[in-house]
């Protein structure tokens, strides 16, 4: 089973994807923090990673230069509220899979992870 980090400040969203993920047959992790992503990630291997961009205590670019500095070959995937096409532009340059706009769309998150993982797994 394919593991997710889910990684929001809001724990209703971290809830609502985490449930919508695994009734779709992914096994789900979440934190709250970046400190509590950066812990999850050292101990447990994930194949994806779907991250807030604001968060309290750090933001996705952070998140997305940890990852890929100590585990290049994970996916990420940034969603935010602020629907900023520069941004958008310079995390995807960075090496994020894709930018995603809320308000979240259940669907949308499942079709994006899919073809990410579909995409990952055909390189490999």
């Amino acid at each position: 089973m394919q593991k997710i980090l889910i990684i929001d400040d809001e724990i209703g969203i971290c809830l609502i994807m985490s449930k919508f993920l695994s009734k779709n047959g992914y096994e789900t992790v979440t934190a709250e923090s970046g400190a509590v992503a950066f812990e999850l990630m050292a101990q447990h291997k994930f194949d994806l990673v779907l991250c807030d961009f604001r968060l309290e205590d750090t933001d996705g670019r952070e998140i997305l230069r940890h990852i890929k500095k100590n585990y290049p070959g994970l996916i990420f995937i940034i969603v935010s509220g602020f629907g900023d096409p520069n941004l958008a532009a310079e995390l995807i340059k960075m090496g994020a899979y894709d930018f995603i706009n809320k308000p979240i769309y259940p669907n949308v998150i499942l079709e994006t992870v899919r073809q990410a993982l579909e995409t990952r797994n055909a390189s490999v």
